[in-house]
């Protein structure tokens, strides 16, 4: 959830005026219900049906999800932004996959998250871990406790928003020429016109 808030806020960040606004409006995004099938999948998977079914099948599934995400991002490959999301959720799930499905975070950000244990026989997205394998790729970072969205966060996750944030810059800055401004082209065309004008 804090991934998507926060490439939120970024990509607010790019709309200060109408024709910005448009700008990201004009974008097609390729087959976009991968992305909100996986976001839908993960959220009733983790909140309601983990701790119900076996946790190899929850495991599967969590899979799965990646494998939307990554469609998505083949799909949309030319989109500015593209490759940097890419690389932030090929760490995330390398990490995912050398942990068993689930993602490692370190005791320490767990902590200063001020998040709740959870027990080896409950499967989550995340997880404290004493020794993860590949543990730099895990939720090292976190949102202290006493702030809003509190939780633990990987570098994948903090490239996913540079991704998405320079994504609706880019496509927002298309915008800022005006509309009306000559082209090479009409400029050349005036400036012959309004000298064929001066000639006797």
């Amino acid at each position: 959830m804090i991934v998507v808030v926060a490439t939120g806020i970024g990509v607010t960040s790019a709309l200060w005026s109408w024709p910005r606004i448009k700008g990201l409006a004009s974008v097609r995004l390729r087959h976009i219900e991968l992305v909100w099938i996986a976001l839908a999948v993960q959220l009733m998977l983790f909140e309601w049906f983990a701790r119900r079914i076996p946790m190899g099948v929850t495991e599967a599934i969590h899979y799965l999800t990646y494998a939307l995400t990554i469609a998505f991002i083949v799909l949309n490959r030319h989109i500015p932004g593209a490759l940097l999301i890419a690389v932030g959720t090929a760490c995330n799930l390398v990490a995912i996959v050398a942990n068993g499905g689930s993602m490692p975070a370190s005791m320490s950000a767990w902590e200063r998250a001020g998040l709740r244990p959870i027990p080896p026989e409950v499967f989550e997205n995340s997880s404290a871990l004493s020794d993860p394998t590949l543990g730099f790729l895990g939720d090292i970072f976190a949102v202290p406790a006493s702030w809003p969205l509190s939780n633990v966060f990987s570098i994948g996750d903090v490239l996913i928003v540079i991704g998405g944030t320079y994504l609706a810059h880019q496509c927002c800055r298309r915008r800022d020429t005006p509309a009306s401004a000559d082209t090479p082209t009409d400029a050349t065309a005036n400036a012959v016109g309004e000298l064929e004008r001066t000639l006797p």
